[in-house]
């Protein structure tokens, strides 16, 4: 038997359609499907079906639904189980559940095997789900539902573009920019779509027309990765390009890697890797949520933010095993590790997550949408010490916790948006889009000193130096008493999460799958490291095993 409820709601068998009766009986089996192989209580079953306001009769009436149900579909598919009713479905019987099966099966893939899997999800997609159930009780599931769509059609996109079919996508996306003004991945990639058709006034055209909508519809500024896409576009970034040349798709990283070295490790994406640099090799992985971004390390373990999830995996740092999951509730982008505390950077939620170690719980999460000083403040990265946390906010700022209150103790304005917060010995270094390092001091929380630089991703803060890692592929040392550029090592495009132990700098590459070793004293790379896919974060407590945050091939 076939069951779909992504349209209009329809039951198969062998091929036809089974009468499934009057609207009731319609809306009662959608509602179980909704919770297919779950209990759904009579109370909620009433509710859904009649509203506020149900009939006296309203049990006995439910009753009777279920008994003309079972008649059309079969005794044994409904049954009664306290506090309500059950409808058994089978795997693959059910249209969502195909569908999440097809879009979770073309993560990791290549991109023409990932497209074809989410173009035969997103074909079982008929029309609005859910028509038979009164608004009042379906709008959260709609919603829910429309949000996995968009998200596999722009995941689709994704693999697409990475074929080479963009001048075939323009078209589409250009409707889907009209139905989904405020969706920005779908901007963006109109963007780079329009870009690589050599129009590039268009595409900033479509910035510019996003910009706007967002400025007067929200009060918001385009997210960062908008602006650094527009930035891109100007300065004719040679990233952007195709990867496709002559029609031809680009072998995967994982396989240009086995190309290369046959000692690779095969490590999937969503996961963390262990490298043992005694080896110069990985030694096993970690699979944590999905789309990891950041990891640290403290408290016997490490602390993966993964933004898709909304989570933060805790992992033994003896055993390497998942020891909690904690749900965060917004995209942690970022995180920290203090004596007392862990401390998340949500993004464009506008929060930051205190999570305390010994109860594996977030205990107080601290809105900073609502200050009258800050009037666009995602939270884009964190740090932290035993007497302050340090937020890079939108739009311009950087502010002071105080973790005794968890209040604000100072607000202090950079000048443009920062990237990236570190805390040396003796300052507070910030990273900004205007290509610039700063020096904060700590004791009077003013930036004294900044540095030109080229454009950042990602800083960490050493003893020998301040380390950054530019969109060009270089990573800056700064001697943090002079604040003067002592080296400049090229490593390569995709140069992302970076960590400094003793003597050492760890660079993760996120084009090329690899972790790149530094020497700390003169800067020359003395290691490379492959791990597949797209490599985000890195951490180690002493130099010797590396911690390596890993996503998939899609991540940018």
């Amino acid at each position: 038997m076939e069951f779909r409820i992504l349209g209009s709601l329809e039951v198969l068998e062998n091929g036809h359609q089974v009468p499934l009766g009057g609207s009731k009986q319609r809306a009662l089996l959608a509602s179980l499907l909704l919770h297919a192989n779950e209990v759904v209580s009579r109370d909620r079953l009433i509710d859904e079906l009649w509203g506020a306001s149900p009939p006296d009769t309203a049990l006995t009436a439910l009753q009777v639904h279920v008994s003309h149900l079972r008649k059309a579909l079969g005794r044994d598919l409904i049954v009664t189980q306290s506090p309500g009713y059950l409808v058994r479905v089978s795997d693959g019987e059910l249209d969502i559940h195909r569908f999440e099966q097809l879009v979770a099966a073309a993560r990791g893939e290549a991109p023409a095997q990932a497209a074809r899997l989410l173009r035969e999800g997103l074909a079982l997609w008929r029309g609005a789900p859910l028509v038979e159930l009164d608004d009042s009780f379906a709008r959260a599931e709609r919603a829910r539902l429309e949000e996995q769509r968009l998200a596999a059609l722009e995941q689709r996109v994704e693999a697409e573009l990475a074929l080479g079919r963009h001048a075939e996508l323009v078209p589409e996306l250009e409707g889907l920019v009209r139905e989904q003004p405020l969706r920005e991945r779908l901007r963006g990639q109109l963007m780079l779509a329009l870009y690589r058709c050599g129009r590039q006034a268009d595409a900033l055209e479509v910035y510019r027309s996003g910009r706007r909508l967002l400025d007067e519809e929200l009060g918001l500024k385009p997210d960062d990765e908008l602006q650094r896409l527009e930035k891109a576009i100007l300065n004719h970034d040679p990233s952007l390009a195709s990867p496709v040349v002559a029609g031809a798709e680009r072998p995967s990283i994982a396989e240009r890697r086995r190309a290369s070295s046959h000692t690779e490790a095969q490590v999937p994406p969503d996961s963390v890797a262990v490298i043992d640099l005694q080896r110069s090799r990985v030694v096993g992985h970690v699979l944590v949520g999905r789309r990891p971004v950041a990891v640290a390390i403290g408290h016997g373990s490490v602390w993966v933010a993964n933004a898709d999830d909304g989570t933060v995996s805790r992992i033994h740092l003896d055993r390497g095993e998942v020891i909690t999951t904690i749900g965060i509730g917004a995209p942690a982008i970022d995180l920290a590790v203090a004596t007392d505390a862990v401390w998340v950077a949500n993004g464009s939620d506008g929060t930051v997550s205190r999570i305390d170690p010994s109860a594996d719980a977030v205990v107080e999460t601290i809105d900073l949408r609502g200050s009258s000083e800050l009037v666009w403040n995602p939270t884009y990265a964190v740090d932290a010490d035993d007497d302050s946390v340090w937020i890079a906010a939108g739009p311009h700022h950087v502010l002071r916790i105080d973790p005794t209150t968890n209040e604000p103790s100072a607000i202090i304005d950079v000048g443009h948006v920062p990237v990236g917060v570190a805390l040396g010995q003796e300052a507070l270094w910030v990273v900004t889009t205007a290509e610039r390092a700063l020096r904060i001091e700590l004791h009077t929380n003013t930036a004294t000193t900044e540095v030109p630089i080229g454009d950042p991703v990602a800083l960490t803060a050493g003893k020998q130096a301040v380390w950054v890692s530019d969109s060009r592929g270089q990573v800056w040392g700064i001697n943090p008493d002079t604040v003067t550029v002592r080296q400049t090592t090229p490593v390569g495009r995709g140069l992302v999460g970076l960590c400094a132990t003793d003597g050492v700098v760890f660079a993760a590459n996120n084009a090329d799958g690899t972790v790149v070793q530094i020497d700390a004293q003169d800067g020359q790379v003395v290691g490379l490291v492959p791990v597949g896919h797209a490599p985000t974060d890195v951490a180690s407590l002493d130099g010797k095993t590396v911690w390596v945050s890993i996503q998939s091939e899609s991540a940018m």
